[in-house]
């Protein structure tokens, strides 16, 4: 895997689940300031917008996590990692397809159980992210990109 996807990857990632968090946060914990309001907390839109738009950011990466590290650690039959990275890829469908479920549903009951299934799968997400070996250092293949 090249430096830069490896960057990609780690920066989509921290900012996904930055914005995500933030907006949970926003959404169900911080009170807005007009307490007669239905309204959130002023932030929260502009935390939901920011999730929103980092997404395909990190969809993206994550293709490149599959055709240029998954696929070929599977493929040479590598051990290491594999029970965090397979668990990564597994969920990462279903986290994938309710986080655009639940913004085109329109029952309230349903897109909030949604929101907390989405958000239950992006915390897994993360701790499999978190105890996933990493690399210091990447090897060469003589051209010096930092391929594996």
């Amino acid at each position: 895997m090249k430096r830069w996807e490896a960057w990609w990857n780690h920066a989509a990632l921290a900012a996904i689940s930055l914005t995500g968090v933030l907006y949970g946060v926003f959404k169900y914990w911080v009170p807005g300031p007009d307490p007669d309001s239905r309204a959130g907390h002023p932030l929260q839109p502009g935390l939901m917008k920011a999730h929103l738009l980092v997404g395909p950011f990190a969809v993206f990466g994550v293709g490149l996590l599959l055709r240029r590290h998954a696929l070929l650690k599977i493929h040479k039959g590598e051990t290491t990692g594999r029970r965090s990275g397979l668990t990564m890829l597994w969920i990462f469908l279903p986290l994938v397809l309710t986080g655009y479920l639940v913004q085109v549903l329109v029952e309230p009951g349903t897109a909030h159980a949604t929101g907390f299934v989405h958000a239950a799968l992006g915390a897994l997400v993360v701790l499999a992210y978190a105890v996933h070996p990493k690399r210091r250092a990447t090897t060469t293949n003589g051209n010096g990109n930092g391929d594996e």
